[in-house]
């Protein structure tokens, strides 16, 4: 095991990166308990970075504190995600509007982001981070044509906010379920065909759908995961030795 050093405050901001970028990568899921013994032992650190650490994700909203339980990786909340979606849904329709109103729209972007599309199809479940990571690639290749830094700055906000959603997602409904690949795959190559065409409109509906086929999964892979509590407490196990190996 490798022993962190340094003031507590390096000391605790080590333990917030680290425990943030486990919760957004999947490592640990909605529902895992943090024992805190636990984390300070495996991260090489007291119990006094590591309770101010949990604090911290506390206030961002990753983690939340039961007084008769300790703490525990912030739960899915679909109501939430479906508010975001809802902003998402009338800012890309925006930034895709602006888009083809510049005249930026067609072959030249459609090859850009079928370039993404074929690093995507290409070894779709060895690295699930990656895929998740190609297709926000893909996305904000088409919304990034809008240039208007404002609504994309907003939008990355909330694509950020949904990471631990997404991972739920690409873990318990995109790996498992070939059917739901093939179909994510088959609109996407829509989308191309339709930037190349510079179908402004098409574009938003078919985004529309997308994100709406998305909230569904997600409601599926809540229920799937929560419904495996014995492997949620196995989590925080897997991720610190991970880190010490």
């Amino acid at each position: 095991m490798t022993q962190r050093t340094g003031s507590g405050g390096s000391a605790r901001q080590a333990a917030v990166t680290t425990l943030r970028e486990w919760i957004l990568e999947g490592r640990l899921l909605p529902g895992a308990r943090l024992v805190q013994e636990q984390l300070a032992a495996g991260l090489g650190l007291s119990r006094i970075p590591v309770r101010e650490a949990l604090r911290t994700l506390e206030a961002e909203g990753l983690v939340v504190h039961q007084e008769s339980g300790g703490f525990f990786v912030a739960r899915i909340d679909v109501q939430t995600l479906e508010n975001i979606q809802r902003v998402r849904e009338l800012l890309e329709a925006e930034a895709v509007r602006q888009a083809g109103a510049a005249g930026r729209l067609g072959p030249e972007l459609a090859e850009a982001t079928r370039l993404i599309q074929e690093q995507l199809t290409a070894d779709p479940l060895t690295d699930i981070s990656r895929v998740a990571g190609l297709t926000r690639s893909l996305h904000f290749t088409l919304l990034g044509a809008c240039e208007n830094p404002i609504i994309l700055r907003i939008l990355g906000n909330l694509w950020d906010s949904t990471d631990a959603w997404r991972t739920i997602y690409y873990g318990f409904i995109f790996a498992v379920d070939a059917k739901h690949r093939e179909i994510v795959f088959a609109d996407h190559e829509k989308l191309i065909e339709l930037i190349r065409a510079a179908e402004t409109e098409k574009i938003i509906r078919l985004l529309d759908n997308m994100r709406s086929r998305g909230i569904s999964a997600v409601e599926k892979a809540v229920a799937a995961h929560q419904a495996r509590p014995q492997w949620q407490a196995q989590q925080v196990v897997r991720a610190l030795q991970d880190q010490n190996d």
